[in-house]
């Protein structure tokens, strides 16, 4: 079961945490967790989720709860490291912007013991990597109970803004790009046994400049890099001179590749057989 945690806001220079309900098996501690929640980075109200949910999961006692401190303490501690994930956009620091939503699978230890990118607003596959990377070696306290759990975890970034950004999501165009594109990324293989997400943005050329992915399942991090290197080579027709436009889009686990065009028997032109007679 999941149990939601805040969102981390990180901007160029600075890190803030948000402080959010989670989850307790004791009642004293779930009272002294609602009267401290505090939202310093503003979201909508699904990444503030009420901790009714997390509630129930504590009194069934079927995996391991936490205290939102505890998490909150864990990854404090990881900040700088994750801010400096950010670097890996390079040039894409000036539009690539969003929540990337983790999911921590924590064993009864502690020990994180894999991190999925389970949604994506950022669009960065290597900042995304580099984001779970970090959250493979966080070793968090035990959960009470001592039982294996998982829980979500948002990050968001905050690009320079010094190109504009305009989300074109569902556009004819774009769908008709991919369509005629995809069967360029089945030699990758797949990424997750279910498919994954593809969050990217069309460059004011036609070309795609940056490109994150999320599943709900394993990564096969090499399909996935070489996913986002095939997609770099496309070369759109929807654009807009001045601005990115970013576009979703779902990849199946499963692609057909393309099939050759048929072959035609050599044909001679009229000149060419009278010549031959």
């Amino acid at each position: 079961m999941k149990v939601p945690v805040p969102p981390l806001s990180i901007l160029l220079a600075v890190l803030t945490v948000a402080g959010g309900a989670c989850a307790s098996n004791s009642v004293g501690r779930k009272s002294r967790l609602a009267s401290r929640t505090t939202h310093i980075v503003p979201a909508d109200d699904e990444s503030f989720e009420g901790s009714d949910g997390a509630r129930q999961m504590g009194v069934q006692n079927e995996m391991g709860v936490y205290d939102s401190a505890d998490i909150e303490e864990t990854m404090a501690a990881h900040m700088e490291e994750i801010r400096e994930c950010y670097g890996r956009a390079g040039r894409a620091r000036k539009y690539v912007a969003g929540k990337v939503n983790l999911r921590f699978m924590v064993s009864g230890d502690g020990r994180t013991q894999d991190v999925l990118v389970v949604s994506t607003d950022l669009g960065n596959y290597e900042v995304e990597r580099c984001v779970v990377e970090v959250g493979r070696r966080v070793k968090f306290p035990a959960p009470i109970g001592h039982k294996a759990t998982t829980f979500e975890y948002p990050v968001e970034f905050r690009s320079t803004g010094q190109i504009a950004v305009q989300d074109l999501d569902d556009s004819p165009k774009v769908v008709h790009d991919v369509t005629v594109f995809m069967h360029s990324l089945a030699a990758c293989g797949a990424v997750t046994a279910d498919g994954v997400s593809a969050r990217f943005y069309i460059e004011p050329n036609g070309l795609i400049g940056s490109v994150g992915l999320a599943g709900e399942s394993v990564f096969d991090e090499h399909a996935g890099a070489c996913m986002v290197r095939e997609m770099r080579h496309w070369r759109m027709s929807a654009v807009l001179p001045g601005r990115m436009l970013r576009c979703r889009m779902n990849v199946p686990a499963v692609i057909a590749s393309a099939e050759p065009p048929p072959s035609r028997p050599a044909t001679l032109s009229v000149a060419s057989r009278r010549r031959h007679r």
